[in-house]
């Protein structure tokens, strides 16, 4: 077999391992051909592991998260080392005229932590060390779980997301927001350092004293964007010393989830720092009593502060909507703090466009967000529709810092907003589409009472003026950047930043 036929074959498998079938189809047109010589050199100059299909490792080294993108096969992985095994792939990539992708956890919303030339796989680099000052040393691709492990009981947090295999690279460098951020600030916002790698393989350490734009741009620009970040320095923030409260509570049916979400929104326009809440509402299989009253609707968070100045500040949402169940506890920071985070889900699809808000939502806007969970096109366990309302995003804390500050623009915000279609793997089509259609309807909904901001670190590929809902005022100063470290474009996707003309 040639070295061309044997490559087809590997990919085939690899292809047909995802779900995607080769029949009658030819190779895409940023396809290119690789002979097998030039990864045999690949590996001499590797301390790491280079990965091509049928070697075991590979499909765990590229695979991303969101299963929509599975069809985006590599031609090979490698499993870095350290930061000489970044500048290699960088300068073979050139060399062989292959795109590259940097890959941490592989959670990219829009699949950019994928290519159909070479993955640059960071998952080894996760060391995390926290100093007796506050001060964490994270590799690039330390997971939420690596630095919980690292925290845990200390004096000390990273405020951090919530899925545990989401890599804290990825999170701090478009902002990074979770249960904390509201009263301890963004992942970005605690970052002192960064070590990069450059697309000319230079090492740099980034920050505020040291290549200033660059470390402004670090702070929001996303990742994969301006270099690989091996290794981030953090500023920890210094956990309560006092019980805090923890609360949930659960509702079910539209009429419930309406109130609720109104209430909610009213009260997080002036909720102080300490208050932090998030609501989800989910269509869920039909009964007897019809597709309205088939919704589950919840609220949780934690209130730093006394038990009654938290039940002051949610009285009017209980009144609003009497709830079905209550769970309110006042315990230990570490006690509470891990019941924030969520393990590894299946791999499964979503789609989901968020939307930041900074003004109450009128009542029938919510209204109508509502009707359409209740007409939601699937209502299983494993494909159906949701719509978060996710206060984490503003406040005092997070507002101190400007909008330009930083790379990460979205100050002054009081909530998120997240209409999210989910469904299985390999979901046929047609109803794919009905899943989009109702994420667009309800983005719809919420555009004429929003500005037209989303969080970069939830891409959505349907957003087409998606430059300017990620970094607003900030696009041509990241452009700048762009041009400075990138100007030939080596980290590219299809929703990076571009060199400035």
């Amino acid at each position: 077999m040639s070295t061309i036929d044997r490559r087809t074959f590997l990919l085939a498998g690899a292809l047909a391992a995802a779900g995607v079938g080769l029949a009658g189809c030819t190779f895409p047109t940023d396809w290119v051909r690789l002979e097998a010589s030039a990864v045999e050199s690949l590996r001499r100059r590797i301390r790491g592991t280079v990965l091509v299909s049928g070697d075991g490792g590979f499909t765990e080294a590229w695979m991303p998260r969101n299963g929509r993108y599975a069809d985006t096969v590599p031609q090979l992985a490698v499993r870095v080392a350290d930061d000489r095994d970044v500048a290699t792939c960088l300068s073979w990539s050139a060399e062989q005229g292959l795109p590259i992708a940097v890959r941490g956890g592989g959670h990219s919303y829009g699949g950019l932590s994928t290519t159909r030339g070479l993955v640059i796989d960071l998952s080894q680099l996760s060391d995390v060390d926290v100093g007796s000052d506050g001060l964490m040393t994270v590799g690039g691709a330390a997971t939420n779980a690596d630095v919980l492990e690292a925290t845990v009981g200390s004096d000390w947090l990273l405020p951090a997301g919530t899925c545990l295999s989401v890599c804290v690279g990825g999170l701090a460098l478009g902002g990074g927001i979770g249960y904390h951020s509201r009263w301890a600030g963004l992942t970005s916002d605690h970052l002192r350092s960064a070590r990069v790698v450059t697309a000319d393989g230079e090492v740099v350490d980034a920050s505020a004293d040291e290549h200033p734009d660059l470390f402004w741009a670090l702070r929001g620009g996303t990742g994969g964007t301006f270099g690989v970040v091996t290794e981030f320095r953090f500023d920890a923030a210094r956990v309560p010393r006092d019980d805090i409260v923890y609360y949930r509570f659960a509702w079910t049916g539209a009429d419930a989830a309406l109130a609720v979400l109104v209430e909610l929104d009213r009260i997080q326009q002036s909720a102080p720092a300490e208050f932090i809440a998030s609501a989800g509402v989910q269509a869920t299989p039909v009964g007897d009593d019809g597709p309205r009253a088939a919704m589950d609707v919840f609220v949780r968070g934690q209130f730093l502060g006394s038990e009654e100045d938290f039940r002051a500040i949610v009285a009017p949402l209980l009144e609003a909507a009497e709830p079905s169940t209550t769970d309110v506890r006042v315990e230990p920071f570490w006690e509470v703090a891990p019941r924030f985070t969520n393990p590894a889900s299946e791999n499964h699809s979503w789609g989901d466009i968020s939307r930041y808000a900074d003004a109450p939502l009128p009542e029938a806007a919510l209204a109508r967000v509502v009707d359409l969970l209740a007409d939601a096109p699937s209502r299983s366990a494993t494909t159906n529709v949701q719509f978060w309302m996710i206060g984490w995003v503003g406040g005092p804390v997070i507002d101190a810092v400007g909008r330009t500050d930083t790379a990460y623009v979205h100050r002054g915000m009081t909530s998120l907003l997240r209409p999210t279609p989910v469904w299985a793997n390999l979901t046929d089509a047609s109803l794919v589409a009905d899943l989009e259609e109702w994420t667009a309807a309800a983005i719809d909904v919420l555009d004429p009472h929003t500005p037209r901001e989303s969080y970069q670190n939830f891409p959505n590929r349907a957003i087409e003026d998606w430059e300017a809902q990620y970094f607003a005022e900030n696009l041509e100063r990241l452009r700048e950047v762009k041009s400075t470290w990138d100007p030939r474009g080596v980290f590219a996707s299809a929703q990076g930043i571009t060199p400035s003309a």
